[in-house]
Formats: C-alpha cells, structure tokens, sequence
C-alpha cells in the first residue's frame, strides 16, 4: 500500500453532523445525492445508518454492483 493511500485509510476526514447540515441545506429536497470513492474511481449505493454511540453514527455504502469508472 502506498505512503498516499495508508495515509488517507489512517487519517480519514471527520465530517460533522452540522458539516454536512450545511452543506445539504443548499440543495432542495429533490436533489440527488451519490457516493464515490475516487481513489477506486467507484460509485457507491447508500445502504443504511448506524448509531455506533451517543455522538457517532456510521453511514454505510456498498460498491456498486456495476458501477464504470467515474470521468471526475
């Protein structure tokens, strides 16, 4: 594994509720929204929410079945 990719799997990004709140809250509600994972230019299918403790929830996606390369 490269020195790039142990470092982005060691010191992942924190994004708060509040974050992304602020971020969502510019779309309208019928926006799309879709998960990517550029590193493996791989698009993601939301498949639930976890509540891991009081503070901290976990969204969790799953590889898309056939997803292409994204061209971003």
């Amino acid at each position: 594994m490269s020195k790039a990719i142990r470092k982005l799997v060691a010191d992942p990004p924190i994004m708060t509720v509040g974050d992304l709140i602020d971020e969502l809250c510019r779309l309208p509600d019928t926006a799309l929204v879709s998960f990517t994972c550029p590193m493996f230019e791989q698009e993601l299918t939301f498949y639930r929410l976890r509540r891991r403790s009081k503070d901290v929830v976990e969204i969790e996606v799953n590889a898309a079945p056939q997803s292409i390369p994204s061209a971003a």
